[in-house]
């Protein structure tokens, strides 16, 4: 008799589960609901910055300008990807999706980044959700599930995101989404197509689809050696649709934009790799989240003594593998990560309480995710004195006549102007890289061609940054900014990142010699 879908998933989740819940002692419940109290106090915190930041009519970060401007370009039927090498300088490194959805957003509701920051805040609360169910699923407990998935959007780490218009957030919400079908469902049709949509966000999304066809290879969870072979026939046949789907949709994405796209995703990181930046840069979350890894690792000590390792263990290995990227990136690489800790801690958490049920030692692991909470509660919430002079410069770059070449490209996309450059720091490395050519812009410069130029430093810090000896990356040449010396002066200064100097022309601008485009 063929069983129905109810009884297939309770099945399914007790053989996550093989022995009962239990009723823990009195110590360890008063602990799960310190937890949630104080998670709920951090996602009201969260939510209460993501309001206060949302609407500010500026860029936070330096690619929330690139991706507005990427979604603008596509409704006015341009692509984000044209080719690079001469101005205007774009390069995004994205995937399609984000900047298609970006798009939507600026179709319907306007140019700002207000929407698109919803569209963040949508995606982190999504992530939220999804870790609840899964582990309510895994554990079979809400008090478990709601502590630990809501400690997600708690953290300062989270808190520091949800507002900024960046891709992770959004990846991680499709990632968990099909990590939930996959878990829930014995189709593995949608849990490609999102674990895809993820990856077609941001490339470096591979831990959850990898830790799937991982546990499909490894006969998942089944008893029996009939059952282990057809979950390994479901692993080839999940791995060949990834392979299938994943290659008609790059080979599709490079034919219609020329193969630029390609370029933008896999070849525009020519900055150098330090296993230094790494540790620099996760240290200070990894010791705040020792709680969560005291979980996780319980998890994989349950997983070794059992022959077999589960997926939750399997996604948070991976996802804490690709915090390597760290060591090139900026800490919003660590956002995925974070959401399979919580995922992991809150598995291993339930399988150390069934054991150890009236040891107050289990209780450690809840206090340990609550402390991390209480710790990362926020004392205020204010603008950075880096940003607080950016209402004015974007105001002055908005009422300057003419062309406008600025760092901050966000200035210039809400300017109504023609953005010229979407990232200095990709604009450098690919000219050291000798990717595209400088000149052009020099030229224009030189035929004072642009009515106003916004950037980071004034002339004095330009002109040092190209003396010898030099330090790092220089994101402006030495015959820019000789060119800019000779043809422009300094009108105005803001405290605004990226639009610290303002320049104007010494005489008329005059149109360029030859075709920009």
């Amino acid at each position: 008799m063929p069983r129905n879908a109810a009884q297939f998933e309770e099945e399914r989740a007790a053989s996550h589960n093989p022995e009962p819940a239990g009723k823990p002692a009195a110590f360890v419940r008063i602990a799960e609901f310190a937890l949630l109290a104080a998670v709920v106090a951090g996602v009201i915190d969260t939510l209460r910055f993501a309001a206060y930041y949302i609407p500010l009519p500026f860029a936070v970060n330096f690619e929330e300008g690139k991706i507005l401007n990427a979604g603008f370009r596509i409704t006015q039927g341009l692509t984000p990807y044209p080719p690079v090498g001469r101005p205007p300088y774009f390069v995004n490194v994205y995937g399609p999706v984000f900047y298609y959805l970006t798009a939507l957003l600026v179709k319907l509701f306007g140019l700002s980044f207000t929407t698109p920051r919803l569209l963040v805040l949508a995606s982190a609360l999504a992530v939220a959700l999804f870790l609840i169910l899964l582990l309510r699923y895994w554990t079979r407990s809400w008090l478990i599930a709601l502590g630990f998935g809501l400690s997600f959007l708690a953290v300062s780490m989270v808190r520091d995101w949800v507002y900024v218009l960046r891709v992770e957030l959004l990846a991680t919400a499709l990632s968990l989404a099909g990590l939930y079908l996959f878990a829930t469902r014995r189709s593995l049709l949608w849990p490609a197509l999102l674990f895809l949509a993820a990856l077609f966000s941001k490339i470096t999304f591979l831990a959850a689809p990898v830790a799937c066809i991982l546990y499909l290879w490894s006969g998942g969870e089944e008893k029996s050696a009939s059952g282990k072979a057809a979950e390994r026939r479901r692993g080839w046949r999940f791995t060949g649709w990834m392979l299938l789907f994943g290659t008609a949709g790059l080979v599709a994405l490079g034919i219609g934009t020329n193969w630029w796209a390609l370029f933008d995703m896999f070849l525009t990181h020519p900055d150098p790799y330090r296993l230094k930046w790494y540790f620099e840069r996760i240290g200070p979350f990894a010791r705040l989240d020792v709680g969560l890894m005291a979980g996780a690792l319980v998890l994989a000590v349950r997983d070794v003594r059992r022959r077999a390792f589960s997926l939750p263990f399997l996604y948070c290995a991976l996802a804490t593998l690709m915090t390597l990227t760290v060591g090139t990136g900026d800490v919003n690489e660590l956002l995925e990560w974070q959401a399979a800790m919580c995922l992991a801690a809150g598995c291993g958490y339930s399988a150390l309480r069934k054991h150890w049920r009236s040891d107050p030692v289990v209780a450690l692991i809840p206090v340990g995710v609550l402390v991390l909470v209480l710790l990362g509660l926020p004392e205020s919430r204010r603008v950075s004195s880096v940003l607080s002079g950016c209402p004015a410069a974007y105001h002055f770059a908005a009422r300057q006549p003419g062309q406008l070449l600025s760092e901050n490209s966000g200035a210039a996309v809400l300017s109504g102007k023609k953005v010229w450059l979407s990232s200095t720091f990709e604009f450098a490395f690919l000219r050291q890289a000798g990717r595209l050519d400088q000149q052009p812009l020099v030229h224009l410069v030189q035929q004072r061609f642009f009515g106003v130029i916004l950037l980071g430093n004034n002339l004095p810090e330009l002109e040092r940054a190209v003396s010898p000896p030099r330090h790092g990356i220089v994101i402006w040449p030495a015959p820019f900014v000789n060119a800019l010396a000779d043809n422009y002066h300094q009108v105005a200064s803001f405290s605004c990142a990226y639009a610290n100097a303002a320049f104007e022309p010494n005489s008329t601008p005059q149109a360029p010699v030859g075709p920009h485009r």
